[in-house]
């Protein structure tokens, strides 16, 4: 090893010989840490180095998974980039550290991997054959779930969690243009595919709505059309979208999206860049089931990805 910079060290002078005894009665696992202690190099850390402490040991891990949801509503959100040649990792960056973290992914080589739900990547195999899969994958904790494709077109899967007696999740496909929703629950064998053509059948836009988003609120699944129309989806009925009697923004536009926040389920009409105005964020009223329009989020910031 070599010293570089001031030392006050002499490296010449000869070593003392005589080995010092070290008390270990005293010294403990850093498994043993008092809580207390944990917390306090915790809130040191970001959410990257947050996932590593976790990995150290079992009683770390126990803390990590306990304090996760309330450690991460507490970060800065990262912008995530990854390429569409990208192989073997994605890229992270903190806007407020101004940080770049990479993730080390699997194999990516012959699938395509486009848009992320609940924090997985959402990949599948780039020539669909019929054992394809769609597969997801976290890149914080490499937990990984796979699914069959769905039978019908879809251009996009979102991924739900339910608040069950034995906790599930439900896998979502939806598509512009295509009047198919199809979901597909961790306990479920094969897809449901729920052909709502005759769902809209009477209006001058029948052939012109689909769905456009799916979120969770409160314990239920709502699902969102390109008209604004919002309804809840029961899973375990015939019927399985139910749509609410609330008054139409008058918005025909596909991004449109869902967001549940805190107490507040928002819809969010996007508009393109080069359309130069401003993107509108509505809050649904559920005592005068209206959408209202947002002016401002108070000291709280709305960050969307492309």
């Amino acid at each position: 090893m070599v010293l570089q910079g001031d030392s006050d060290i002499n490296l010449r002078r000869p070593r003392n010989k005589k080995k010092r005894l070290i008390d270990n009665s005293n010294l403990r696992p850093w498994s043993e840490l008092p809580e207390a202690l944990v917390h306090l190099i915790t809130k040191h850390l970001g959410a990257i180095d947050y996932l590593m402490f976790g990995c150290v040991c079992r009683g770390w891990r126990l803390y990590v998974v306990a304090h996760r949801q309330e450690f991460m509503a507490s970060q800065p959100p990262l912008v995530v980039f990854l390429s569409m040649l990208a192989k073997r990792a994605c890229y992270f960056y903190s806007i407020f550290d101004q940080k770049t973290y990479k993730a080390t992914l699997p194999n990516l080589i012959g699938k395509s991997c486009y848009l992320l739900t609940c924090g997985y990547w959402v990949m599948e195999d780039k020539n669909k054959m019929g054992h394809s899969q769609i597969w997801l994958l976290n890149p914080f904790t490499r937990h990984e779930l796979r699914f069959s494709c769905p039978p019908n077109p879809y251009t996009s899967v979102i991924l739900a969690s339910l608040a069950t007696p034995l906790r599930e999740f439900v896998i979502i496909a939806i598509g512009s243009w295509y009047p198919f929703l199809q979901f597909c629950r961790s306990t479920d064998v094969n897809w449901t595919v729920y052909d709502y053509n005759d769902k809209f059948k009477g209006g001058a836009t029948d052939d012109q709505r689909w769905f456009v988003d799916v979120v969770v609120f409160k314990g239920k699944i709502y699902v969102l059309t390109n008209l604004g129309e919002i309804g809840i989806l029961n899973l375990n009925s015939y019927s399985y979208v139910t749509l609410l009697e609330v008054k139409s923004i008058g918005a025909w536009n596909y991004a449109l999206q869902l967001l549940a926040f805190d107490d507040q389920l928002l819809m969010i009409h996007r508009v393109e860049p080069f359309e130069k105005k401003e993107n509108l964020v509505y809050e649904l009223n559920f005592l005068k089931m209206e959408w209202v329009k947002m002016q401002n989020f108070g000291d709280q910031a709305l960050f969307l990805g492309h």
